[in-house]
C-alpha cells in the first residue's frame, strides 16, 4: 500500500449527473390499480381432440369460470371499454385463437347479466352486455365450451408409444389456453380439471394428492426429500437411471442451498421435474421441465446453472413476479445473480464466469450493441434471451461491490417477501437500496441509471510518470437512452476500483481524476470486471500487460485474461490506441494467445475484434433471424468448458461461422 494518495478532479464533477444522483429518491408502487382484477379461474381442459373438417391439426376444449373484480365503473364516460354509440358496456380480454364460445355467461351480485354479443378476433374476446353501465363489484364469467389449438402454449411430443403433452405458458401464453387480462399482474386461485384419454396420466404442479407414482411403464421416477418431496420423472428409453439420480441429487443440493440463500422454505408443495426432447426448459410453480439435450450436454457447473436458474424462478417469478412486462429483464436478472452464488458455492468452476463475461462483450459489440434493458410490453422468449440475465447481472454485482453480499441478498429477500399481492417493479427494489456512498450518491439511483442508458462505458488510465490519470469518454458510441432514443454515450457514474490502492472515494462522476503519488508496478482498474464498465490503458501499459500474460498468465483468472485481451482488441477495433505501435502489439496478442491456447479458453472471442477489424472493413447485413441464429450457436457452444478451448471445440466453430457470415471470409 502506498503511505499516502493525493487525488484531485478535473474538468468539474458533472454537475446534472451529481445532483441526479444524489437526490433522495420516492420510489413507491406508481401502478395504478386495473379496472379489471381477475380473481379465480377453475378451469377444464379435455385433450387431444381432432378438428373433423382437419384431422391433423390437433385442438384441444376448454370451459372456464373466471371470476373478477372491477373497480371503477364501465359506462359511456369511462374512457375504458365501453360503447357510446350503442350504450352499451364492453369488457376486452385477451385470447390467442381460441374460437368457438359457446354459453358465454356474466353474473353479477347472484344475477345473469343478458350478453349482447361476444366478438372474438386473434387476439381478443370482447363481451358486450345489454345495458349501459358495469357497476364495481364480484362478477363471474362462464364460458362453457371454447376450442384451442395445440401448438406453442400446449405442445405435443411425439415419441411413439409413449407421447407427452405439455404446457408452457411464459412468457405471455396463457391467452391461447383461457381468456386472460394482461392489463395486470395479479396473484390468482386455479383449480383444474384434465380430461385426458384412458390409459394416460395427468401430472400437475398443484398440491400432490397421492404419493409420485409412474406414468406408465415406460416412464419412471426418482425422488428425495429436502422439505418437500422433488421428483424426476424421465423416460426409460431416453434417459438411463443415472443420468436421472444425477440430476435428481444435483437438484436437491441446489434447493438446499437456495434455501439458505432464500432464508425459507420454497413456497410450493413439492417440485416436479420432467425430463423431455425437443422442448424448451422451462420453470412454472412448482414444476421444471428440463431440455434431455440441453442439460445433458452442458458441464456440471452449467447444470449447476440451469437448476439453481429455474429452481430460484420458484421464489423470484413465483412467490413474487415483476408487474410489468417491459421490466422482466430485472427479474430474470435477479435469478441469474442468485444462480451465480449456487455456483460458487457448489463448484470453484472458472468457466461459467468466462462464458457470461464473453456473452456480454459479445452482445455488446456484435448482436445488440447500445440496447438498454427495456423490453417490449408482451415480451417474446427471443427478446428475453437477448437482453435478460447478461449485463443486467454485472449491474446487479456493481451494486454488491458497494454495499456487499449480505446486505445485497437481505434486500432481494425484502422485495420478494414484502411484495403486496405477489407482484412487484424495479422501483421496489430501488426503494429498498436506499444507502449512500460518497456521503450523498444513493445506490438505488445509480442502479437505475445503468439499467435506464445502454451501452457498455468505458474509462481509460494513463500512467504519467508517478501518477495516473483517469477518464472517460464515450467517443463516438451511440446508444438507447431511457426514452428508447439514440443518443451519444453518456456520462456515466463509475465505480472505482485498483489492485494496489483504495481510494477515499468510490464513483467518478466527472470526466477525469489524476492520482499522485502511484509507485512503480502494474496497476490494473476494475480486474475481472467486478464493475460494468471496459478499461482502456497507454500504449506501455498495454505492453506490459501483454508481457505479464506471456509470462506469467496463470497468475490470473481465465475471466481476468478473456477481460484484458478482450479490452485491448475492442479499444484497437475503435482506434482509440497509437499507430503503428497499436497494429504491432495487436499481431503480438493474437499470436500470444495461438501459442499458448491452453491458457485463453475461448480465446477466439477474446481476439475476434482485433482480427476482424484487423483484416477486413464493414461487417455484412444480416437480417435479425440470421443474427438470432448466430446468437444462439455462438452462446450455446459456451455450456461445457471441454467445448471452449482456443481455436477447437464448438466455441471456435460457432464463432468462425460468425464471422464467415459477417465478412465472407473464414478469419478465426
Amino acid at each position: 500500500m502506498i503511505p499516502w494518495l493525493l487525488l484531485y478532479l478535473f474538468g468539474a464533477v458533472h454537475s446534472d449527473l451529481h445532483k441526479l444522483l444524489s437526490t433522495l429518491p420516492q420510489y413507491s408502487d406508481s401502478r395504478i390499480p386495473p379496472i379489471l382484477r381477475p380473481l379465480s379461474y377453475d378451469l377444464q381442459l379435455q385433450l387431444p381432440l381432432s378438428e373433423v373438417s382437419d384431422p391433423d391439426i390437433p385442438l384441444f376444449t376448454g370451459r372456464c369460470v373466471m371470476q373478477f373484480e372491477i373497480n371503477q365503473q364501465i359506462g359511456p364516460e369511462s374512457a375504458f371499454i365501453s360503447d357510446s354509440t350503442s350504450n352499451r358496456a364492453r369488457i376486452k380480454f385477451d385470447i390467442i385463437m381460441l374460437d368457438h364460445f359457446e354459453n358465454v355467461s356474466l353474473v353479477y351480485n347472484g344475477n345473469e347479466l343478458e350478453i349482447f354479443n361476444v366478438q372474438l378476433t386473434d387476439d381478443s374476446m370482447e363481451l358486450s352486455v345489454d345495458q349501459p353501465v358495469l357497476f364495481p363489484g364480484r362478477y363471474t364469467m362462464t364460458i362453457h365450451r371454447y376450442k384451442g389449438l395445440i401448438g406453442s402454449a400446449l405442445y405435443y411430443r411425439d415419441a411413439g408409444e409413449h407421447a407427452v403433452f405439455g404446457s408452457h405458458l411464459f412468457p405471455n401464453r396463457a391467452p391461447a389456453v383461457f381468456p386472460t387480462y394482461l392489463g395486470t399482474t395479479e396473484k390468482v386461485t386455479f383449480s383444474i380439471t384434465m380430461v385426458h384419454p384412458i390409459g394416460t396420466n395427468a401430472l400437475t404442479s398443484g398440491a400432490s394428492e397421492a404419493y409420485p407414482r409412474k406414468i406408465d411403464d415406460n416412464w419412471q421416477i426418482e425422488s428425495s426429500f429436502t422439505g418437500i418431496n422433488i421428483t424426476v420423472h424421465y423416460n426409460k428409453f431416453r434417459v438411463q437411471k443415472e443420468q436421472a439420480k444425477h440430476l435428481l441429487h444435483t437438484a436437491t443440493q441446489v434447493l438446499a442451498l437456495l434455501k439458505d440463500i432464500f432464508s425459507s422454505l420454497i413456497p410450493v408443495p413439492k417440485i416436479d421435474i420432467v425430463t423431455m426432447n425437443e422442448v424448451s426448459s422451462t420453470a412454472c410453480f412448482g414444476a421444471v421441465v428440463v431440455s434431455e439435450v440441453q442439460f445433458f450436454s452442458s458441464d456440471y457447473a452449467n447444470q449447476v446453472r440451469l437448476l439453481a436458474t429455474w429452481l430460484a424462478k420458484q421464489w423470484i417469478g413465483g412467490y413474487a413476479a415483476i408487474s410489468e412486462g417491459t421490466e422482466l429483464c430485472l427479474q430474470e436478472d435477479l435469478v441469474s445473480y442468485i444462480a451465480e452464488k449456487v455456483i460458487k458455492r457448489m463448484t470453484n468452476d472458472e468457466y461459467t464466469r468466462l462464458g457470461q463475461l464473453a456473452k456480454i462483450y459479445l452482445s455488446e459489440t456484435v448482436f445488440l450493441p447500445g440496447e438498454t434493458l427495456k423490453l417490449d410490453e408482451y415480451p417474446n422468449e427471443m427478446e428475453i434471451s437477448e437482453k435478460c440475465g447478461l449485463k443486467g447481472v454485472a449491474m446487479l454485482e456493481s451494486v454488491e461491490f458497494l454495499i456487499g453480499e449480505k446486505t445485497m441478498i437481505s434486500k432481494i429477500n425484502e422485495m420478494i417477501y414484502n411484495s403486496k399481492k405477489g407482484a412487484y417493479s424495479s422501483e421496489t427494489l430501488y426503494g429498498l437500496l436506499n444507502s449512500t456512498v460518497d456521503d450523498d450518491i444513493y445506490v438505488s439511483q445509480l442502479l437505475h441509471y445503468w439499467r435506464e442508458h445502454g451501452g457498455l462505458p468505458y474509462m481509460t488510465v494513463d500512467r504519467l510518470g508517478n501518477s495516473i490519470k483517469v477518464t472517460q469518454n464515450g467517443s463516438n458510441m451511440t446508444v438507447k437512452n431511457e426514452m428508447g432514443t439514440w443518443e451519444r454515450m453518456p456520462l456515466w457514474p463509475l465505480p472505482l476500483k485498483f489492485t494496489e490502492f483504495k481510494l477515499p472515494i468510490q464513483i467518478m462522476i466527472s470526466h477525469g481524476i489524476q492520482l499522485s503519488p502511484v509507485r512503480e508496478g502494474m496497476i490494473f482498474s476494475n480486474l475481472g470486471l467486478p464493475n460494468y464498465y471496459r478499461v482502456n490503458y497507454d500504449i506501455d501499459t498495454w505492453r506490459e500487460i501483454k508481457t505479464i500474460l506471456t509470462e506469467n498468465a496463470t497468475s490470473y483468472t481465465l475471466r481476468e485474461r478473456f477481460q484484458l485481451v478482450s479490452d485491448f482488441c475492442y479499444f484497437y477495433s475503435i482506434k482509440s490506441l497509437p499507430e503503428p505501435a497499436a497494429s504491432v502489439l495487436r499481431n503480438e496478442f493474437v499470436q500470444l494467445v495461438r501459442l499458448r491456447p491452453t491458457s485463453f479458453p475461448i480465446c477466439d472471442a477474446a481476439i475476434f475484434q482485433c482480427v476482424v477489424t484487423h483484416e477486413h472493413t464493414r461487417p455484412k447485413h444480416l437480417d435479425k433471424s440470421q443474427m438470432i441464429q448466430m446468437r444462439r450457436k455462438v452462446f450455446d457452444s459456451f455450456t461445457n468448458s471441454s467445448e471452449m478451448e482456443c481455436r477447437s471445440g464448438l466455441a471456435h466453430d460457432a464463432l468462425n461461422d460468425l464471422c464467415t457470415k459477417l465478412y465472407g471470409i473464414s478469419c478465426l
